[in-house]
């Protein structure tokens, strides 16, 4: 980020992050009409950005480093139905992504680690003109560093937030969404008008 590799708040020496993965996977079609999709990935990363811990004695020294690295592991499934008037198609991610900040130290979860993420899209043309879909989206909170009453630093006219957990270890409520939608297409002679009514988050969950 340019914050880190600024002169003066960062570290212009940094290198390039690397990330080597693997995909394996399995597609098959069962008919025409349905067929599914299984993949296995992995993921290795190093040369991380990372925060250099303040040390009182060398307070010249950069505020970032190489030294940080993760991993990722996981496995998606995709299966699709269609046919001429339904289309339909079901997505699921089972992953785990987790970090270490610099050598010795825990390993903790990714900041946008995911554990299930699950999708479900479909479509229906109705007849003459009408057609109607809906989507469906869930998803396992973000991690999160809960915090406990912070302190003020009246030197430096600041309020100081303390931890009340390890870092990133709880989550915020899993996410979930319900999309629905109904068009109406008009025909004419060398142009079509489509109108249609939409409604995000139909089952008015506040995420």
């Amino acid at each position: 980020l340019p914050d880190e590799t600024a002169e003066e708040v960062g570290n212009p020496d940094l290198k390039a992050e690397r990330a080597m993965y693997a995909v394996v996977g399995l597609k098959q079609q069962f008919s025409d009409v349905f067929s599914f999709d299984l993949q296995f990935f992995t993921k290795e990363l190093d040369s991380l950005v990372s925060t250099v811990p303040f040390d009182f004695e060398n307070p010249d020294q950069a505020p970032y480093d190489n030294e940080g690295s993760g991993s990722v592991i996981g496995a998606e499934l995709l299966a699709r139905l269609a046919t001429a008037r339904f289309n339909a198609w079901l997505t699921y991610s089972l992953s785990k992504s987790v970090r270490t900040d610099r050598p010795g130290e825990p390993e903790r979860l990714f900041s946008y680690d995911q554990t299930h993420v699950l999708s479900f899209v479909s479509s229906v043309i109705i007849g003459a003109g009408w057609k109607s879909g809906l989507r469906m989206r869930y998803s396992t909170g973000n991690p999160f560093t809960p915090l406990t009453t912070g302190y003020y630093d009246a030197t430096n006219d600041v309020y100081i937030p303390r931890p009340a957990g390890s870092p990133l270890s709880a989550r915020l409520e899993d996410f979930f969404s319900l999309d629905v939608r109904v068009s109406k297409e008009f025909r004419f002679e060398d142009w079509l008008l489509e109108a249609y009514l939409e409604v995000n988050n139909a089952t008015n969950r506040e995420n």
